[in-house]
């Protein structure tokens, strides 16, 4: 029987978290190394330029990380990376796009956040508690791939944050427990990771919202540095819109649940933004 097959550099946290989610779920999987003339061919097949790509037993071929998990918890329910509580679910989306789209490309800020971030494992186990779950993956597979590769780097988080120089062993561990967290509930110490989320990369998103409404070609905001033009992200105001659409469709004692939680810490506003890449959609619950 045909196996999946992955393209990309290990070296690269895209390519280092998707081998890492296949090993958690069980999926076997070839590792083909990316060559020039073979990303052509897949960035043809896949519609989309950049890896990692996966090429699936019926011969299909996915790109984009995000896509790709999502693509893998679908088939692959068990274990479960993905919360079904939704409260947790929301915070998860949160916290991915976070470790996805911001804080690789946002380095300034990153020694304190990391130890506030090593702090709260140290605290809580895992990002959503006792219970690892795919945002703890991303986040390893940055760890892994940018962060402790360079010595010094390694050496301040042993001191001041050992718990993310530890994360990428405790995740592959055997015994690892995967089973499912009973009440919806997220450990107390998230709640300044949360607000450290919307203060930086939840201001973005507002900025870059309407940056993209005006069609802008940078987003001019001061995140405390200074007036700075960052790059415009499709992506970023892509998944707000699914993160917002997601949380709109809960029903409304479920919502105001998300809303007490997420609207303290600032990290509502952005959600509740109508689209600004296309128009809005009529089964959004937004536009009613």
């Amino acid at each position: 029987m045909e196996r999946y097959a992955i393209y990309g550099d290990l070296a690269t946290r895209e390519t280092l978290t998707l081998a890492s989610v296949l090993h958690v779920k069980g999926v076997a999987a070839d590792y083909i190394e990316e060559t020039a003339s073979l990303s052509l061919a897949l960035a043809s097949r896949a519609g989309r330029e950049e890896g990692p790509f996966l090429r699936t037993p019926e011969g299909f071929v996915l790109a984009n990380l995000h896509s790709i998990l999502e693509f893998i918890e679908r088939v692959y329910p068990d274990p479960s990376l993905v919360p079904t509580k939704p409260v947790r679910r929301i915070c998860l989306r949160l916290i991915e796009d976070w470790l996805e789209l911001w804080l690789p490309h946002w380095p300034r800020r990153s020694w304190g956040t990391l130890e506030r971030l090593g702090a709260h494992l140290g605290s809580a186990g895992f990002l959503l508690g006792r219970r690892p779950t795919r945002a703890d993956w991303i986040l390893a597979g940055w760890l892994e791939s940018e962060v402790l590769v360079h010595a010094q780097a390694r050496l301040h988080l042993e001191r001041e944050a050992p718990r993310l120089v530890s994360l990428g062993e405790d995740l592959l561990a055997r015994e690892l427990s995967l089973s499912e967290e009973v009440d919806d509930a997220i450990p107390i110490s998230l709640l300044g990771i949360l607000e450290e989320i919307a203060t930086d990369y939840h201001a973005y998103l507002a900025h870059n919202h309407q940056a993209l409404k005006e069609h802008e070609e940078t987003v001019p905001i001061d995140l405390g540095l200074g007036l700075q033009a960052l790059p415009i992200q499709k992506v970023a105001e892509s998944r707000r819109i699914d993160l917002g659409r997601e949380i709109a469709e809960l029903d409304r004692p479920i919502r105001k649940r998300v809303t007490e939680l997420l609207e303290p810490v600032g990290a509502w506003h952005a959600l509740t933004l109508p689209p600004a890449l296309t128009e809005m959609d009529p089964q959004d619950p937004r536009s009613l």
